[in-house]
């Protein structure tokens, strides 16, 4: 089956009559219901305001398409939509080069960029023609494409065949038995010397009670053969720390709060347990999801959903919704009439969502909030608190970051219950994967180092991710490097339009661009894989920051180098970035170890680990001495 976008489509006048043949019969009954005298003028404005839903054909098994006979058998008929039926449904496009090109905030086709006037059934990505619906399903390994013009031969035109309901059955047998997470033979015939063992060598610490052991396969956690298929075609052979552990503790049903560096592969860790409890739970409704993820950016909930239709390929009506701001309402609204599963959301906008009541969270079994310390640096605490209170309090909660501050804490602890802690390495630490470069840099001569590290063939390797701390420097030097290097720069920030940026995310992923300047757009979540230099020509504000931002260049365990420009402007964290670089063996540059207020800083804080300050820790083996101390300052 082929379907059409739910988009408002810029056709010819004289084709217009096929609108009704891919109305609902709700549609249809609401006009029926309305039927009150209209002039031409009103008729005209209310076709043009409902002209995305009307030129819609539901997903959803629940809500076929009519055909022509359906309409008469409902008893729909009239003079002017017999006049309307007998003319031509338009043909799906056969070629690619028969489609134009999408226009801002339309979506585009995953094979060629042109518009995706289509939904591949098969795997929920947009298609512009049955020509890239066929290499799409080539190159996804689900046939050789053929059978899709064959098919097309055989029954005309596939968008306006009648749809079969689809019977939701939740994967591969799935409903019927329902799946149980147990640990593997070979997991649970290991000693727990030689588990405790094997979370040592790989930086796994957990606390918690009755925390399941870490699997060693992804075949340990006895995945449907669909999802395991989908895994390995994805590229995910073995199951990195974070995964090995978090995964089937998350299985077993209980709340985690995780952290890990950047890059380990949290993502699927999280992914993996929404996946199979969305099959072991039917959509209850069109409007009843089973699970939601929350994240903090649109780029950020844009990569996981990509991510989630990955493992999702092939299973039965397992459906995702993007809601992010930054993209049009009306498409959003539609994709929620489509029996949806799973959920993917910025909070901001699904709360305007559950406030037309588009969208019911009565059904959610499982919640993860992605990016966790962001949500509560960006200010959406509160927003995440009023999205939960929609949510049956019986819920699963994941909770995922690469750092877990103590303010995040202070959230977590109201979100979660007995929550398994997962700690992946050290906390807060730089990614070990990445090699750090500090250089101690003036701010007039940053552009001409850049221009030589660019031009350096022993560290040039595109496409190089540049970060700076403001909009304006990002196009100015974006300028300055195109000019001077003639390498394919792009600037990307907030001030770019979704569309945009969505062009540049993509463009990067594909090896379009050799240089991008971007603020803190790039920093977080976003899997650049096909990045492995990192430049920071602008110190970020937190240490914190400086982690995700360096992480950018070893996502997923591989190497890269992250080269960061340092000067007295930054002194207010030269303690904590000799205390956070040092220990990973990087040279740090002479000016920064000579400076005063280096030694500053480590003054004060050596003041106030000195014995008998007025901050001391109490404890039981030093209070009579701090006592004695008090009573002789007294005399």
């Amino acid at each position: 089956m082929f379907m059409p976008r739910a988009l408002k489509v810029k056709r010819p006048a004289q084709v217009s009559g096929q609108v009704l043949n891919k109305k609902s019969k709700v549609d249809q009954q609401e006009k029926k219901d309305d039927g009150s005298s209209v002039t031409p003028v009103q008729k005209e404005e209310a076709c043009e305001d409902t002209k995305p839903q009307d030129e819609t054909i539901q997903a959803s098994g629940e809500s076929t398409g009519l055909t022509e006979s359906s309409v008469q058998e409902d008893g729909h008929t009239s003079a002017s939509s017999d006049t309307e039926e007998e003319e031509e449904e338009e043909p799906v496009k056969s070629f690619k080069k028969s489609q134009r090109w999408p226009e801002p905030g339309e979506p585009v086709c995953v094979m060629c960029g042109r518009y995706g006037e289509y939904i591949c059934d098969s795997t929920d990505n947009d298609v512009c023609s049955l020509e890239c619906k066929a290499k799409h399903l080539a190159q996804m390994g689900m046939g050789t494409g053929a059978d899709v013009f064959n098919r097309k031969n055989k029954n005309g035109d596939e968008r306006t065949q009648p749809q079969q309901p689809a019977v939701d059955i939740g994967g591969v047998g799935e409903r019927e038995t329902g799946y149980s997470y147990r640990d593997d033979r070979f997991i649970s015939g290991l000693t727990d010397e030689q588990v405790q063992r094997i979370k040592r060598e790989l930086g796994i610490e957990t606390q918690g009670r009755d925390v399941r052991r870490p699997i060693i396969e992804f075949e340990h956690c006895g995945f449907p053969a669909t999802l395991s298929g989908n895994l390995k075609k994805a590229g995910y052979e073995a199951p990195t720390p974070v995964q090995m552990q978090m995964v089937p503790v998350g299985l077993s049903g209980r709340d985690v709060i995780a952290s890990a560096d950047t890059g380990s592969g949290k993502t699927v860790a999280f992914l993996l347990p929404v996946v199979v409890r969305a099959i072991e739970k039917p959509a209850h409704t069109a409007s009843s999801p089973v699970a939601l993820i929350l994240t903090p950016t649109r780029e950020l909930a844009i990569q996981i959903e990509r991510q989630a239709k990955e493992l999702l390929m092939g299973l039965p009506n397992m459906r995702t919704a993007l809601l992010v701001g930054g993209m049009p309402l009306p498409q959003q609204l539609h994709r929620l009439k489509s029996s949806i599963k799973i959920i993917i959301a910025t909070p901001g906008r699904l709360i305007e969502i559950l406030k037309q009541k588009a969208v019911q969270l009565d059904k959610v079994k499982v919640v993860v909030v992605d990016e966790v310390d962001t949500m509560l640096k960006m200010g959406f605490q509160q927003q995440v608190l009023e999205v939960l209170e929609q949510v049956p309090e019986d819920h699963q909660t994941l909770l995922a970051s690469a750092t877990i501050p103590t303010g995040t804490e202070e959230l977590a602890g109201r979100l979660v219950r007995d929550p398994v802690r997962i700690a992946i390495g050290e906390k807060n630490q730089p990614c070990a994967n990445v090699r750090q470069i500090l250089l101690w840099v003036e701010e007039p001569s940053k552009k001409k180092k850049l221009f030589e590290i660019l031009n350096d063939s022993k560290l040039y390797q595109p496409p190089v991710v540049v970060f700076v701390d403001c909009k304006l420097g990002a196009d100015l030097l974006c300028e300055a490097v195109a000019k001077v290097t003639g390498f394919k720069t792009v600037a990307i920030h907030s001030d770019k339009s979704q569309w945009e940026r969505n062009r540049i995310l993509r463009g990067l992923l594909d090896g379009d661009f050799e240089v991008v300047i971007s603020t803190g757009v790039l920093g977080r979540g976003l899997d650049l894989v096909n990045v492995r230099l990192v430049v920071n020509f602008d110190m970020p504000n937190t240490m914190d920051e400086y982690v995700h931002q360096m992480g950018r260049a070893g996502r997923l365990g591989h190497r890269g180098t992250a080269i960061t420009f340092l000067n007295n402007n930054n002194k207010r964290l030269f303690l904590e970035v000799v205390k956070r670089v040092k220990p990973t063996g990087s040279i740090l540059p002479p000016q920064l170890l000579n400076s005063p207020h280096l030694h500053e800083q480590q003054r004060r804080e050596r003041q106030k680990a000195k014995p008998g300050s007025d901050d001391t820790l109490v404890t039981k083996n030093n209070l009579i001495d701090i006592i004695r101390k008090h009573d002789r300052r007294k005399k």
